[in-house]
């Protein structure tokens, strides 16, 4: 017999405990399924190895292995493993038009109407702007970089209280200073009633006389089936498009849009390290204090649409960028040189996020997703435009500027777009509600949903979609 819920939530990062606590709030019987596992912040290390990391981020590879994408694959989804950078989307990048012309975002979707969702994630994950001094020194000389521009920056908001600035925001937070899900959400959810089922990974989901099942593999791997009148998908960009097109594929959901899967990006991500003069600067170790280093400019945003961030740089995380010193190979003696050399005190790591087309794809190969983000022109030219912009910011300060190898879609996080909603039937898979077009009940709440890039970290424009359509759902139901 198939158990019935009222609602069934797949996934339980921002996009699926969100709304299973507003549901539960209704009274409501939700069930949250889970392909990972739920670890507490005791079960952390302080350890970049990929042993380390294969516990609890799930990895795909770019078809040609040029580089590996990660997601998380925990109970409380990114909120466990992010760098904790919490921001508000610009106003104007919800006016995005991509290269063939179309706005991304719904006309009914903008900066006011996501305002009072923003402060509800805020002050339920306790997200307040850092101090100075809570900024790592990089983040300082990052600032101080832009100064001798004359260009500004800001510190950043975090879901931090009394951080010990150890620089493993992304291993997870052992101190468990982190406002992650499990110190929110999760335990209100449950506190009503909410239940989550960990190592539960779902296949497919199909219409049923009491709404839609959804069939997964629990974690002794026996199949089994669970029926929801509503259904949320919240796995994240790549598991979401493929619980979806897995069930195109075996004729279960066959009125599903062609877009699923399509309008892939990375957010713009751009990694970049900037090596220091010996000397104009003050002494610093680029490891030291919290991975997003608490400083962010918007002074390239009017003509650009992009941000720069700074981070810490701990040596897990530097060897494992793929960093050009021109005319050097990224491997050997000299490269071993010129990593002595720079790190860790002349070294200022840092991102970029921006606006630019989604190009990607996310496809089944062998029953698994497998994402595809070509170098296109588009891209390219995105990359160019970033170059340029930090060439700019070294030359001003005597600095040299270490970017990605040129034919690299850099950006291993921050998957967005693969199941966009939308204005246009023809261009997105899911309505500005985030309900699914054609199936009424079945809705899409992750970063899947997210139409176009935000320029700054999604997590906080995830959650606060999330609590928007939330709130369209509770009253349905």
């Amino acid at each position: 017999m198939v158990t019935h819920y009222d609602a069934v939530i797949i996934g339980s990062g921002f996009g699926g405990s969100i709304p299973a606590l507003r549901i539960a709030q209704r009274g409501k019987k939700v069930v949250v399924l889970e392909r990972g596992y739920r670890l507490q912040d005791k079960d952390f290390k302080q350890d970049w190895s990929m042993r380390n990391l294969n516990r609890f981020y799930f990895m795909i590879n770019a078809p040609d292995y040029s580089i590996i994408y990660r997601t998380s694959n925990l109970v409380g989804g990114g909120s466990m493993l992010y760098s904790g950078l919490s921001l508000r989307m610009p106003s104007d990048a919800f006016n995005f038009v991509d290269n063939t012309g179309y706005p991304v975002w719904p006309v009914e979707v903008n900066r006011q109407v996501l305002d009072p969702y923003y402060d509800v994630v805020e002050q339920n994950m306790r997200i307040t702007q850092a101090g100075w001094n809570n900024v790592p020194k990089s983040g300082g000389i990052f600032a101080q970089m832009l100064n001798s521009m004359g260009l500004t920056a800001d510190r950043g908001r975090y879901p931090y209280v009394n951080c010990r600035q150890c620089g493993f925001c992304e291993v997870g937070c052992m101190f468990g200073v982190k406002q992650h899900l499990l110190h929110n959400y999760i335990p209100q959810a449950e506190a009503v009633g909410a239940e989550f089922l960990d190592g539960c990974k779902a296949r497919q989901v199909y219409p049923s006389s009491g709404g839609y099942t959804v069939q997964y593999i629990d974690t002794y791997q026996n199949t089994n089936e669970i029926e929801g009148e509503i259904v949320i998908i919240a796995a994240g960009s790549p598991f979401t498009a493929e619980i979806l097109l897995r069930s195109q594929q075996n004729s279960l959901l066959t009125g599903l849009s062609d877009q699923v899967g399509k309008n892939f990006n990375n957010n713009g991500n751009f990694p970049v390290h900037f090596g220091l003069p010996s000397s104009g600067f003050p002494y610093f170790n680029t490891y030291e204090g919290m991975l997003s280093a608490g400083v962010i400019t918007y002074a390239f945003w009017n003509q650009y649409q992009m941000t720069i961030e700074s981070g810490t740089s701990p040596a897990g995380i530097f060897a494992g960028n793929i960093i050009q010193k021109q005319g050097m190979q990224t491997w050997g003696l000299a490269y071993k040189h010129f990593a002595k050399a720079y790190y860790p005190q002349r070294i200022i790591g840092g991102t970029v996020m921006g606006l630019l087309t989604g190009e990607g794809e996310v496809n089944l190969s062998n029953d698994s997703p497998v994402i595809n983000l070509p170098m296109t022109t588009g891209l390219l030219n995105y990359q160019q435009k970033v170059v340029n912009i930090l060439n700019s910011i070294a030359k001003a300060n005597n600095a040299e500027l270490f970017v990605p190898l040129p034919d690299v879609p850099f950006g291993d996080a921050h998957l967005l777009g693969t199941c966009r909603m939308g204005d246009d039937p023809a261009r997105s898979v899911l309505d500005p509600n985030c309900q699914v077009r054609g199936y009424p009940g079945l809705f899409v709440t992750d970063s899947s949903a997210i139409p176009g890039g935000t320029g700054i970290n999604p997590a906080l424009t995830i959650s606060a979609n999330a609590e928007r359509v939330a709130n369209y759902i509770v009253s349905l139901i």
